[in-house]
């Protein structure tokens, strides 16, 4: 009956197979052949409707089951036997079996049995998130910004290298370069605890507040000091316009508000220190002239400035790569680099915007300020700035005189500018020309104008003239020539006769 049990459960059982089990189980020596010769007697076993009668009883829960897969093999099962009387896969019964051993092996005169529980199905060795040229890139943002933190380099690994990483993926990134590579390090600083302060005025809409401040670099290219002049827009932190100069003279700023003013418009309020260029003449009167309100914030506030936070962004990306910057140029090149990535990358006030805008000309988009017109900022600026056109030849009229730019830029609009005995024309915020000038304070406008000074820019014609006369482009002033009275015939009453008589034949 046992042999007859276990055919029934396991049709394809083989003789040898049976034999090793019933022996086993009745403890009784039974040969393969007698286990034939007694199935063909007993053929009933083969019908269907017997086998569906007969069913091993295969336990319900996943820990008893695996305990019987263990007693069936100590019968004497194969494990495609037990298998298929177990209802599983044979994979998983060598899984099982191959568990109950190690197990064995390790503690054997354990009673625990662990190896009857289920193990994690997270991989051995995950999927990797980081390859070398995640690493590589990080790299190189940290040795050219050499202080920047994990967010400005999250931001341009996903604009400019494609690459979308974790704060915390980043942060084991730059350690680990820091290790292995000496990436730069920011030199640690005590910061005191502060106090609760106010901050600046929020703006509730674009061009509401914006705010400027001069800032020397700690970094002395050639060793000349350096100052960054920025303007910065409230609202979506854009910096309207920015320069890098040796000086810090409200030169530099009203050159600065010109070139934002052209180009994105009226603003209504304006927040600054109480510095020399912000407190003089001539800049308080460009914004009266202008209508914007100009409003300094308290002495030792400097807190009250928004571009303050701009300016520990521009230090952390910036003064490393100052350091390293051979010329005056160079550095001012950097300088234009950093005001670019600020606008164009996510800026860390938008991170929560429900828009999904991150970055400062995102979220500024095509708003625009209150419309400028030509006369009012050349009335504003007292006629020290024009907006010209260039001729067919690269020449300017400007009042009397006629000065050479560029002829590369036919029929293109140009800005001219004057300010410290300096006359320069500018394009797209290159300097194409620079001559003496010397200012008639009386009439506002240029007395002399000499010796033309022409700077490298990108927009030079390629082809070299054949026969190129210098003098040619010398500046030259429009003589106003004055109508020269002709004078007054006497006038003749006399009639004049109207025949000709004997008197006008001539004789011999």
């Amino acid at each position: 009956m046992l042999l007859l049990y276990f055919k029934c459960c396991h049709p394809k059982a083989a003789h040898r197979e049976l034999a090793r089990v019933v022996a086993s189980l009745a403890e009784v020596s039974l040969h393969h052949e007698t286990v034939k010769a007694l199935l063909e007697r007993y053929f009933f076993w083969r019908h269907p409707e017997f086998q569906k009668q007969v069913q091993y009883p295969v336990p319900a829960e996943p820990q008893a089951r695996r305990l019987e897969m263990v007693r069936l093999q100590q019968q004497g099962w194969s494990e495609k036997g037990i298998a298929a009387v177990l209802h599983c896969a044979p994979v998983t019964v060598n899984k099982w079996l191959r568990r109950y051993k190690q197990e064995q092996a390790r503690t054997p005169q354990s009673d625990a049995q662990p190896w009857l529980l289920d193990h994690s199905h997270a991989p051995l060795q995950p999927r990797r998130k980081v390859y070398i040229g995640a690493i590589h890139a990080v790299l190189i943002l940290q040795k050219k910004y050499g202080y920047a933190g994990w967010f400005r380099v999250k931001g341009y690994l996903e604009k400019d290298y494609g690459i979308h990483l974790g704060q915390t993926t980043i942060k084991k990134i730059m350690a680990l370069n820091r290790r292995l590579h000496l990436a730069p390090q920011r030199p640690v600083k005590v910061s005191e605890a502060r106090d609760t302060r106010e901050g600046p005025p929020k703006s509730q809409h674009p061009f509401q507040h914006t705010y400027i401040d001069l800032r020397y670099l700690d970094a002395k290219p050639e060793g000349v000091q350096l100052y960054s002049c920025l303007l910065l827009e409230g609202f979506s932190r854009t910096i309207l316009a920015g320069s890098l100069t040796r000086e810090q003279d409200v030169g530099v700023i009203l050159h600065l508000y010109y070139q934002a003013l052209v180009y994105w418009g009226f603003w209504e309020e304006l927040i600054s220190d109480h510095g020399g260029q912000f407190q003089s003449h001539e800049f308080r009167r460009v914004n009266q002239r202008l209508g914007i309100t100009h409003t300094m914030y308290e002495k030792g506030h400097p807190w009250q400035n928004l571009i303050e936070s701009q300016f520990g962004i521009q230090a952390r990306l910036g003064e490393y790569g100052w350091q390293r910057c051979a010329t005056i140029a160079a550095a001012q090149e950097f300088h234009r680099d950093l005001i670019r990535d600020h606008n164009r990358l996510p800026h860390y006030a938008h991170r929560f915007r429900n828009d999904q805008k991150r970055a400062p000309l995102e979220v500024l988009g095509a708003v625009k300020g209150r419309e400028v017109g030509a006369a009012d900022l050349h009335q504003a600026f007292s006629r020290k700035f024009w907006q010209r056109e260039t001729d067919a030849r690269g020449f300017v009229r400007l009042g009397r005189w006629r000065i050479y730019v560029e002829e590369a830029l036919p029929r293109t609009p140009v800005q001219v500018r004057y300010w410290d005995g300096k006359l320069s024309a500018e394009y797209d915020s290159h300097v194409l020309t620079e001559y003496e000038c010397k200012w008639d304070r009386t009439k506002l406008t240029p007395k002399a104008i000499s010796q033309m000074t022409s700077h490298q820019h990108p927009f030079q014609s390629r082809q070299q003239p054949l026969f190129d006369p210098l003098w040619l482009r010398d500046p030259v002033e429009r003589v106003e020539t004055t109508s020269i009275a002709r004078r007054k015939q006497p006038a003749h009453n006399e009639q004049l006769r109207l025949y000709f008589g004997p008197e006008l034949v001539r004789t011999a």
